[in-house]
């Protein structure tokens, strides 16, 4: 009774999974708008100017997720996500 397959507990983290990260650094996106007036470059971008701010200030730790890089990317600036994060964009 040794040939019944093992059952792959899901609750465990399975060991042929990679991580990946699901964010992406908010950085390129304000070195874009570098020099511009907070509202208008978050209403470029598509965002709050409150967000907006606290990246300018420093706080880029949350990140940004995948999905919202990509909605700035296409829908706001009408490029790639490639073309602002680069190698770091096929990695998510």
């Amino acid at each position: 009774m040794t040939d019944t397959p093992a059952v792959e507990n899901v609750w465990q983290p399975s060991p042929n999974t990679r991580e990946r990260p699901v964010r992406l650094s908010p950085d390129p996106l304000v070195k874009l708008v570098e020099g511009m007036p907070c509202r208008e470059a978050a209403n470029m971008l598509g965002i709050n100017a409150g967000t907006l701010q606290k990246w300018r200030n420093g706080d880029t730790q949350q990140g940004l997720h995948y999905a919202r890089a990509d909605r700035i990317a296409c829908q706001a600036l009408g490029v790639h996500p490639t073309a602002i994060w680069g190698q770091a964009w096929w990695q998510v």
